[in-house]
């Protein structure tokens, strides 16, 4: 190697040391308080209201209820309007139930229930999955817009709307074929004391079991 190709390497790498690390964008800071709030928090409870759209048949779906969280992965969703249902997740299975029905469908895969609930039980890596931009809502929350890194199946786009506390207080799914699922979140409390046994689901007698 000569002694003009040697300086010039050298004269490169020294650049490169000194080139200063990009600043990250206001919606990679604001993901990284949103992930930070979602691990570092307690038991969580909230009611929330959760909108569907269909883009096919323009019809539109409103259910209510409430969630209970406690990270890792343990997730409650009682559906009270208009219909009874129950979403349960203890960490390793999941148990979606409809009294209306008599079934029980049982996986073995928590994070299916959807991006809602991966966001809400703080294992999602927002930098890493998605592309990430900010928008303003109407009322002046900042709202963050997530787009999969990965082409995928069930989710084009994401909105996060949160408050000046890094709190999720609205998620929308857009999927590709148009649809529209919101949930919305009202009188959250945080760091409260949830019962593992809150989060273990028996089967009631005479209820069939499908296996998701």
């Amino acid at each position: 190697m000569t002694v003009a190709i040697t300086s010039a390497l050298l004269g490169l790498v020294a650049t490169l040391a000194a080139a200063p690390e990009r600043a990250p964008s206001p919606a990679e800071v604001l993901a990284r308080r949103v992930e930070e709030r979602q691990r570092e928090a307690g038991g969580l409870t909230a009611h929330f209201v959760q909108t569907y759209r269909s883009g096919m048949l323009s019809r539109e779906l409103v259910e209510r209820g409430v969630v209970s969280i406690k990270r890792p992965g343990r997730m409650l969703w009682e559906y009270k309007d208009p219909e009874k249902k129950t979403f349960v997740s203890d960490g390793k299975h999941y148990y979606f139930y409809v009294p209306a029905d008599r079934q029980v469908v049982v996986g073995e895969h928590a994070g299916d229930k959807g991006v809602a609930a991966l966001l809400l039980s703080g294992q999602g890596d927002l930098l890493s999955t998605f592309d990430l931009g900010l928008e303003t809502t109407a009322s002046g929350r900042p709202r963050l817009r997530l787009t999969p890194r990965k082409p995928d199946p069930e989710v084009e786009r994401v909105y996060l709307e949160v408050d000046d506390a890094a709190r999720i207080l609205a998620i929308e799914v857009l999927d590709v074929q148009g649809n529209r699922s919101q949930f919305r979140f009202e009188r959250l409390r945080e760091n409260v004391s949830l019962p593992d046994s809150l989060f273990r689901f028996k089967v009631p007698p005479g209820v069939q079991v499908i296996q998701g």
